[in-house]
């Protein structure tokens, strides 16, 4: 998902890029908990008929379906903000808040659109400078990258 941030100075432009997510974070958890008492509830079930494997192994499927969420709700977190200011270009890369930043000279930055050597693999979004380069958009979806190289390639040249 391609966010672009509008300033009233018009001095910088922004872009906030982050994935597409099925179910915050709190529905997700919701979810879990209903999973759950259905599924322990059929366990203790056939565990007071004297089935006594299905209470672990319904712990371990539970245990298997919150590692899951939990990690598919972690990087579902993670944000890039790009900052193109009139002489420089900011990225910046994190969850809460940025763990990573990285700055380049505007006047020199190149948008590349990277295509893979096979169909089977997306293309990739990156941002050169002066030997170095970064990836940006990699939870993006095809169209999406296209779209935002678009994007950046036009604010860059105005």
């Amino acid at each position: 998902m391609i966010i672009s941030l509008d300033n009233s100075k018009k001095e910088t432009t922004g872009f906030l890029v982050m994935p597409n997510r099925a179910m915050p974070w709190r529905q997700q958890l919701v979810f879990f908990c209903i999973i759950a008492a259905f599924s322990l509830g059929i366990a203790v079930g056939f565990f007071m008929q004297g089935l006594t494997l299905i209470l672990p192994f319904a712990g371990l499927e539970l245990l298997a379906l919150g590692t899951a969420l939990y990690v598919s709700a972690w990087r579902g977190g993670r944000r890039e903000v790009i900052n193109i200011d009139k002489d420089a270009v900011t990225v910046e890369i994190g969850h809460d808040e940025p763990e990573q930043r990285f700055e380049f000279d505007r006047a020199w930055l190149q948008v590349v659109l990277q295509k893979s050597w096979s169909s089977w693999y997306p293309s990739r979004l990156l941002l050169r400078s002066h030997g170095r380069q970064i990836e940006i958009g990699s939870f993006l979806n095809e169209q999406e990258r296209q779209a935002l190289a678009l994007t950046l390639r036009k604010a860059l040249r105005s």
